[in-house]
């Protein structure tokens, strides 16, 4: 029986530091036409056509930046790959929605179980039903606190397990998503502290050079009916804000998730 592979933390995370490093100018190009790419639809204003432009450019990014860190051709069947890709990414998201679906359900029945006389006086009255469940959102917000704070602590624990989906499916050309939690096996906290070391600091990095280029342009980042409202009335101020956002978040931190989980799924294939 093959010795079980025990994943070094430095090792992964240096290995990623270091593809970076060494393709500056190519991460640079796939960030910037990533980001092109949904600029050209921008003049239309933010519709259902932008937003799918904007899934497909980032999604074609992470997966050219996932082969070439995994040693591949990037371009190559790159359209095959990222609808691979794309596929195995819903499942996991079909996943986390179900258990998220699950947490939102509990967190509900605590926040109404104070007022359950008042919710069976009111019976078919969908009003009255309304009215409790306004109330009980509105006293009982700690419990939605509690409940948004261990799914983002859940929704970050399932997605270690299959944090080797793209990786797996690029590198076997086949959509491969619970091979990913054969893998981390045994190494599932090592992985938590690979994400942890270096993407912790990316993605605070990224957000807050986003935040930055927000206030820059007077785009209302907080609130997704304001920025509706600030793009039909700034469409130029959306777009370079969006473009820019991209950008980043590609350079920044997309660049860093692809090559860590090619790193890791290198090591524990």
């Amino acid at each position: 029986m093959p010795e079980p592979v025990i994943l070094s933390i430095r090792d992964t995370v240096g290995a990623a530091l270091r593809f970076v490093r060494e393709n500056v100018r190519f991460v640079v190009t796939v960030a910037a036409l990533a980001a092109l790419a949904q600029a050209v639809l921008l003049p239309l204003g933010p519709n259902l056509a932008w937003m799918a432009a904007v899934l497909l450019a980032v999604l074609a990014a992470h997966t050219a930046l996932t082969t070439a860190a995994l040693g591949g051709p990037p371009t190559e069947g790159l359209s095959a790959n990222a609808g691979r890709v794309g596929l195995a990414m819903l499942l996991v998201g079909i996943v986390l929605a179900i258990i998220f679906i699950m947490l939102m359900f509990i967190a509900m029945s605590f926040m109404i179980a104070p007022y359950q006389a008042e919710v069976q006086a009111a019976g078919e009255n969908q009003e009255a039903l309304q009215a409790i469940v306004e109330r009980a959102l509105r006293e009982q917000q700690h419990i939605m606190s509690y409940a948004m704070f261990a799914g983002a602590v859940i929704a970050f624990l399932i997605t270690t397990r299959f944090y080797l989906v793209v990786p797996a499916t690029v590198d076997r050309k086949r959509i491969s998503v619970f091979d990913s939690w054969r893998m981390t096996r045994g190494n599932f906290l090592r992985v938590v502290g690979a994400r942890l070391l270096l993407l912790g600091p990316a993605f605070i990095l990224a957000s807050a050079l986003q935040s930055l280029l927000a206030t820059a342009v007077g785009a209302p980042t907080s609130d997704p009916v304001l920025m509706l409202n600030y793009a039909q009335a700034n469409l130029l101020g959306f777009a370079i804000f969006y473009t820019l956002s991209i950008f980043l978040q590609i350079v920044i931190y997309s660049v860093l998730e692809a090559a860590l989980s090619a790193k890791i799924y290198r090591k524990l294939a």
